[in-house]
C-alpha cells in the first residue's frame, strides 16, 4: 500500500539533510574567524563530519530497522537542531568538534530515515524509481544551502545565522510527529550481522566505492577547471549550479523511466550504461580546450551521474533483503563505499596538486570506466 502521505516527511528530512551538510562548507571563512585560526584547520571540522557520518548511518540504519523510521527521524531532527546550536555558541575548536560529531549523528539519522520512506511513499514496487525520485531533494538542500549561508550572514551575524537554521532544522521533528503513525512501515528485524553475510552487500558496495570519487571529483575541481579554460569565478560557480541542477533532473528523468519504460532487474545495466558514458564525458573534459565544449560537456555529466547512486541502492532494495532489513542494508553498505573512498580522494587529490585539473580528470574519466567494468562483472555475478 502506498504512503502519499509521508512525501511531506521525506522532504523536509531529506532537505534538512543536504542542507547541513553543506552548511558547514558554506560558513567556514566566518567560522575560521571567530575562531581565529585559518581556514585549513577548520576544514578539518569537514574531514570529522564525513568521517563520523560512516559509524552514524550503520547506527541509523539499525535503529530505523529496530524502532521505526518515526522515533528516528524525530530524533535526527532534534540532534541536529541541538549541533546547530552548539555550533552557533561555541568559542573553541574542541567545542565546534563535538558540534560537529552531533551533526553527523543527527543528519545520518534523518538520511537514512527518508531513505527508508522512500519506496512505501512514492512507487511501492519500484524501489529505483522511487529513490531516484527522493534523493532529489538531497541535492536540493546542498543546492540551496550555499546561497542560503551567504545570504544570512551578510544581513546577520554567524551565531544568529546558525540559530535560525538550528530553528529549520527541527521541522522535520514536528512534520514527523503530526503525520499519522499507521502511515509508517512497522518495525522489524535490526541483524547488522546477517545483513553483512550477503554478497550483494559487499558487491554493491564496491560499486559505490568507485562511484565516490566521480562525483567528489567534479564537485571539487569542476570551478577550478573552468578557471583553466577562460571563464571567470563568477561564471564558473553558476555552471557548476548548473550541473548539480543537471544532477537533479537526470535523477526525475531516470524516475520516469524506472517507472514506466526499464523492466525490472534492468538497474546494473543502468549503471553501467551511465557510468560509461559519464568516464567518455569526462575523457572528453580532460581533452578539450573550447569554453562551449566543457560547458555543456559539464552539464551532460551532471544528468548522467545523478541516477547512479540512487538505481544502486534501489537494486539493494530489490534483492535478497526484506523489507524490515533495509535500513541496517542502506547504512552498511553507505559505510562500506564511504570507509573506502576515505583513501580513494586524498590520492586524487595528490595527483591534483602535481598536475592541471584537465589532466587530473583523466583519473576520474579513467574511474567511470573502471565503475562500469565492475559494474558488469557485478551483474554478471547476481544476475
Amino acid at each position: 500500500m502506498m504512503g502519499h502521505e509521508l512525501i511531506p516527511v521525506i522532504v523536509v528530512c531529506a532537505v534538512a539533510f543536504g542542507m547541513v551538510l553543506a552548511l558547514l562548507g558554506s560558513v567556514k571563512p566566518a567560522l575560521a574567524k571567530r575562531l581565529g585560526m585559518d581556514e585549513a584547520r577548520v576544514g578539518g571540522l569537514l574531514a570529522a563530519l564525513n568521517l563520523a557520518l560512516i559509524p552514524m548511518l550503520v547506527v541509523g540504519g539499525l535503529l530505523v530497522d529496530y524502532f521505526g523510521a518515526r522515533p528516528v527521524l524525530i530524533a535526527g531532527s532534534l540532534v541536529t537542531g541541538l549541533a546547530v546550536v552548539t555550533l552557533a555558541v561555541g568559542q573553541t575548536y574542541r567545542a565546534c568538534l563535538y558540534a560537529v560529531v552531533l551533526t553527523a549523528a543527527g543528519a545520518a539519522w534523518l538520511n537514512v530515515g527518508a531513505v527508508r520512506l522512500m519506496p512505501v511513499a512514492f512507487f511501492d514496487g519500484s524501489p529505483a524509481a522511487s529513490l531516484n525520485l527522493g534523493m532529489i531533494f538531497f541535492s536540493l538542500g546542498a543546492l540551496v544551502a550555499p546561497a542560503l549561508a551567504d545570504l544570512l550572514i551578510r544581513r546577520l551575524d554567524l551565531r544568529h545565522t546558525l540559530g535560525l537554521v538550528a530553528v529549520l532544522c527541527l521541522i522535520p521533528a514536528v512534520v514527523a510527529t503530526i503525520t499519522t503513525g499507521p502511515a509508517y512501515p512497522p518495525p522489524g528485524a535490526a541483524d547488522l550481522g546477517g545483513v553483512l553475510q550477503h554478497p550483494t552487500l559487499w558487491l554493491t558496495g564496491l560499486i559505490f566505492l568507485l562511484y565516490v570519487p566521480l562525483e567528489g571529483a567534479v564537485g571539487t575541481w569542476a570551478v577550478g577547471y573552468l578557471g583553466e579554460l577562460g571563464y571567470r569565478e563568477r561564471q564558473a560557480g553558476w555552471l557548476l549550479s548548473g550541473f548539480w541542477l543537471t544532477f537533479m533532473a537526470g535523477r526525475l528523468l531516470m524516475s520516469l523511466l524506472q517507472r514506466s519504460v526499464f523492466p525490472d532487474g534492468w538497474e546494473l545495466w543502468t549503471i553501467l550504461m551511465l557510468a560509461l558514458a559519464a568516464g567518455i564525458i569526462l575523457g572528453n573534459l580532460a581533452g578539450t580546450r573550447g569554453r562551449a565544449n566543457a560547458a555543456w560537456g559539464l552539464l551532460v555529466l551532471g544528468a548522467l551521474l545523478g541516477p547512479i547512486f540512487p538505481t544502486l541502492v534501489g537494486f539493494l532494495f530489490d534483492q535478497e533483503f526484506a523489507r524490515d532489513e533495509r535500513g541496517t542494508a542502506y547504512g552498511a553498505m553507505f559505510a562500506l563505499g564511504s570507509a573506502g573512498s576515505l583513501f580513494v580522494m586524498p590520492l586524487l587529490g595528490a595527483f591534483a596538486r602535481r598536475h592541471s585539473v584537465r589532466e587530473a580528470l583523466r583519473l576520474p574519466a579513467f574511474g567511470g570506466l573502471i565503475l562500469a567494468g565492475a559494474t558488469l562483472v557485478v551483474a554478471l555475478l547476481l544476475l
